[in-house]
């Protein structure tokens, strides 16, 4: 029996490096011509993953549990240039594009170029992000209680300030079943209680055995997985690079199990992939809860599955 847990500041680590790839609002305006103003959120992730090339595996098996929690109040921002400067996980409503389409992402923002430091402290209103404190966090799943515990961290970004929970990781037999997450309350966000069921894993038919995907050129790329019941907000997503700049290659299909990514997107991706890159379906579900110090808070539950894609 494997057992590994890892405890580390990774959300530090994206804000250490957000001088380089992070980002956020520098104008009065968001994107689409509202007001910028400010708001608060809480977000607890829990998410299983499955590297589907390993071979094929047993319910439960050789998945690895990551959790993670942010619990964030800003001003003179938007909330998608927060997540951008935050490096929060992909939010299902923001994130992806219509049903049954794809889009290409540009997933960097350069700080210096999109807003200076200084930018930021010399508005009208400033821009500020506070990472609040909700305590110690137990989750519970299937297989184990993980305990998240809030680090302060100062001096992150000159507009930065708070604590910061470290992502816990996890392997051994874990399973899909109920999650519950628990809080006594801290200093600025106060006791909550919330639990939901996880989807089913999206296991991708053809690669469960341990065969990678492969796509011809110029050709689509016909995905076929498990259906469940019932259905969940399913996306994929492949991350590539090009020029020094991140991208990725998402579509939202419906949870029906097949779906085609189109030819003329996967040549872009062809293009820029000097080795294979990675394919993701996931599954995702979320559940909402309040605490007091929050506008509003959200568990989000994803199950995922990855391979490599081989082009030829």
């Amino acid at each position: 029996m494997r057992r590994t847990i890892v405890y580390g500041l990774s959300v530090a680590a994206l804000l250490a490096g957000a001088l380089v790839v992070g980002g956020c609002a520098g104008e009065q305006t968001a994107d689409d011509g509202s007001t910028l103003t400010g708001g608060s959120f809480g977000l607890m992730s829990v998410a299983y993953e499955l590297d589907g090339a390993a071979g094929p595996v047993s319910e439960g098996d050789q998945l690895q549990l990551n959790t993670h929690a942010q619990f964030v109040r800003y001003t003179a921002m938007d909330r998608q240039h927060v997540a951008r400067l935050l490096g929060l996980p992909l939010d299902p409503e923001r994130d992806l594009p219509p049903l049954d389409t794809c889009r290409i992402y540009d997933l960097t923002l350069d700080l210096d170029e999109d807003m200076g430091v200084d930018d930021a402290l010399q508005q009208e209103e400033p821009s500020h992000v506070e990472l609040l404190e909700a305590g110690d966090l137990q989750v519970q799943t299937p297989s184990r209680t993980v305990t998240l515990v809030p680090r302060h961290f100062p001096g992150l970004l000159p507009f930065i300030s708070g604590v910061i929970y470290g992502e816990a990781q996890a392997t051994e037999d874990e399973q899909l079943g109920h999650v519950e997450v628990e809080s006594a309350g801290g200093e600025t966000v106060g006791a909550f209680s919330v639990k939901a069921q996880t989807p089913a894993l999206p296991r991708l038919l053809g690669v469960a055995d341990g065969m990678a995907v492969t796509v011809a050129e110029r050709a689509g790329l016909p995905l076929h997985w498990q259906t469940a019941a019932p259905p969940a907000l399913t996306y994929i997503d492949v991350r590539f690079d090009r020029a020094k700049r991140e991208l990725a290659l998402r579509c939202r299909p419906r949870d029906d199990g097949a779906f085609v990514i189109p030819a003329a997107l996967l040549a872009e991706v062809a293009e820029s992939a000097k080795s294979p890159v990675t394919l993701e379906i996931a599954r995702v579900q979320g559940t909402s809860f309040t605490a007091s110090g929050l506008d509003g808070g959200e568990l989000r539950i994803t199950v995922r599955e990855r391979a490599p894609i081989h082009f030829r």
